[in-house]
């Protein structure tokens, strides 16, 4: 039986490496485990993978590789894994995300909350202005509305609960639970925007596919509570940034994680707004995002060798 791999990526904290693996080949011993560092060097062996983990597949490959059972990807969106044409390939994608991205919203949110652009420029300044943050607020008497509530949303919505946030959840299907999660008022996509002038906090949680396009356009941006801070951790068609800029006097700010087009041309306006902060698709950028992706698969693997 043959495991294989070809997980090379240009960024450090997602490239595997041979050593990332040994979790694997000491759960399973009698599994064969091939790396390869590039498409073509796993394309050129694919005959006997039985499993594959892989950031990238395209549809045409399946048929090079005849007794593929099932792909790991540990991608949680479906942008650079395609599915099987005739569904005989199974595709996991991994479901860890929510408790590593939910670090980097929390933080994202008390950054904005707390005022610290302005407190920056203070900084930078050399001022010592006590009075910038005087109309601050507890997170724990605010709404934070989340925008795709599905696994990963759910984890963020039991992290800002412990601080106290009423959490308003935005589901294509609110009956559709993707984890029990007490206390959130979930909406069907049709309350977007009552919901919108009830937030304080409005987080994007949205795959890149065409029904999300511009889903946040200006008119619903104008739709926000004023003072409202806007994040987006999904993908970057949800916001363009003409809709962004226009609506840059009536929300409180932004933190953008991701953006139309990446990297962001460095000629962009948005880079120029006082209320912003822009991190470069990094919210899951942590040490231990590789060892929780190996966790995951050795628990599925387990569970299809046993079965």
């Amino acid at each position: 039986m043959e495991l294989h791999c070809c997980l090379w990526n240009d960024v450090n904290a997602f490239n595997f490496a041979v050593s990332d693996l040994e979790p694997i080949r000491t759960s399973f011993p009698n599994i064969e485990i091939v790396f390869h560092y590039d498409a073509a060097g796993f394309l050129d062996s694919a005959d006997n993978a039985e499993y594959l983990l892989t950031w990238e597949f395209r549809a045409t490959w399946y048929e090079a590789c005849p007794v593929l059972k099932t792909i790991f990807t540990p991608a949680a969106g479906s942008d650079w894994v395609e599915e099987d044409p005739r569904s005989r390939v199974e595709l996991v994608h991994g479901t860890f995300h929510g408790r590593i991205l939910g670090e980097s919203l929390l933080s994202a949110i008390l950054f904005m909350n707390h005022r610290m652009p302005d407190m920056i420029r203070n900084f930078q300044s050399r001022a010592w202005d006590r009075n910038l943050q005087q109309n601050c607020r507890l997170l724990r008497n605010q709404i934070v509305l989340i925008v795709g509530l599905g696994h990963i949303g759910s984890e963020c919505a039991g992290l800002l609960q412990g601080l106290g946030a009423r959490i308003i959840g935005i589901k294509r299907d609110p009956n559709q639970r993707a984890k029990d999660v007490p206390g959130i008022d979930i909406r069907p996509v049709s309350e977007l925007e009552a919901s919108l002038s009830e937030a304080d906090h409005v987080v994007l949680l949205l795959p890149g596919d065409r029904s999300t396009d511009r889903l946040l356009n200006l008119e619903r941006l104008l739709c926000c509570k004023p003072g409202a801070y806007i994040y987006n951790f999904g993908r970057g068609n949800a916001i363009a940034n003409a809709d962004l800029l226009a609506a840059k006097d009536h929300i409180g700010g932004a933190f953008l994680d991701v953006v139309e087009q990446e990297p962001l041309d460095q000629e962009s306006l948005l880079w120029d707004m006082e209320n912003i902060m822009i991190t470069p698709h990094s919210s899951c950028i942590y040490r231990e995002y590789k060892s929780a992706f190996i966790e995951e698969v050795i628990n599925h693997l387990g569970n299809r060798l046993e079965g």
